[in-house]
């Protein structure tokens, strides 16, 4: 078995790209490990608000030359499971197996799905969750845009630089979303709100070319080219084991520290519950993990 690391950090989003650099900083051996996009879903984003400048890849990209430059370890696979000895975590992925004397599960959250019929099979086939990637291949068509919170409402305000028509479908009477992005969807008048309604299905022969929904409790139909859902985030808790600690919708539930119930791992950023959002708060985990970290393997409390 190879050499164990000092720290593993499960996740190369924001917050697990930023812990990697506080803990290879700090002088620590540290093996990053990613089986998707690293970046995370930032990377979708080309525009950031905030202390932030550029896009989400800009930002991640950077980091990510920043942890490598410091000699951490890139670990291109998929965690499967993580068990605790005497000695060590051991993390179980799907190429093998990893040792460490800590571990920062930083897998992040992953946007959640309709689960109506048509949307699997029609994914990459007019169903999407990214505007800024696929935007432009709706240049004129229409697109139905499915939620009503910042996210849904920052990608129909991209789609709406391409689309012939938006139309927003959202479950709840009023949206959601921040009154900045209100403001900025009421500038775009080939945008259409409906409100209480709720996607049942879509359908196509080979591409999307309706979208089937319940609206005030009456069938609805809006034709389209594509479909873009943002209704909320389900963490990536799957692989973790039953002795970590979780709430109802799988968020881990770590102490102030971000220690979790296993030795020696810990939680940050949108795979935990209580997480902010934002971009500010992903750093001030992996600060806050680091740290706690750094602490417990040199020896402090």
């Amino acid at each position: 078995m190879p050499e164990p690391y000092d720290v593993i950090v499960i996740g190369a989003g924001i917050t697990g790209l930023t812990a990697s650099k506080l803990l290879a900083q700090r002088g620590f051996r540290v093996a990053n490990l990613e089986g998707a996009l690293f970046g995370g879903l930032v990377t979708n984003i080309n525009a950031l608000e905030g202390p932030f400048e550029g896009s989400g890849a800009d930002v991640a990209s950077t980091l990510m030359m920043e942890v490598a430059d410091l000699g951490c370890a890139t670990l291109s696979e998929s965690a499967s499971g993580l068990l605790h000895d005497d000695h060590a975590v051991l993390v179980g992925t799907d190429a093998g197996e990893h040792r460490a004397r800590a571990v920062v599960v930083a897998s992040g959250a992953m946007l959640k799905r309709l689960a109506v019929p048509g949307e699997a099979e029609l994914a990459y086939k007019g169903v999407s969750q990214c505007a800024d990637c696929d935007g432009p291949m709706f240049q004129g068509q229409d697109v139905v845009v499915v939620g009503g919170g910042d996210s849904a409402l920052q990608e129909a305000v991209v789609l709406a630089e391409f689309c012939s028509r938006v139309h927003i479908l959202h479950r709840g009477a009023q949206l959601t979303a921040r009154p900045a992005w209100v403001e900025a969807l009421r500038r775009h008048r080939n945008v259409a709100v409906t409100a209480h309604a709720e996607v049942t299905a879509i359908e196509g022969d080979h591409v999307v070319e309706r979208v089937r929904a319940r609206v005030n409790g009456i069938d609805a139909v809006f034709a389209c080219s594509g479909v873009f859902a943002y209704v909320g985030l389900a963490p990536a808790t799957a692989f973790l084991p039953a002795s970590i600690e979780r709430d109802a919708d799988g968020a881990v539930l770590p102490d102030a520290s971000l220690a979790t119930t296993m030795p020696d791992v810990y939680a940050a950023g949108a795979v935990r519950a209580g997480f902010g959002g934002t971009l500010a708060h992903a750093v001030e985990d992996a600060e806050r993990a680091a740290a706690a970290v750094a602490r417990r393997l040199r020896g402090g409390s």
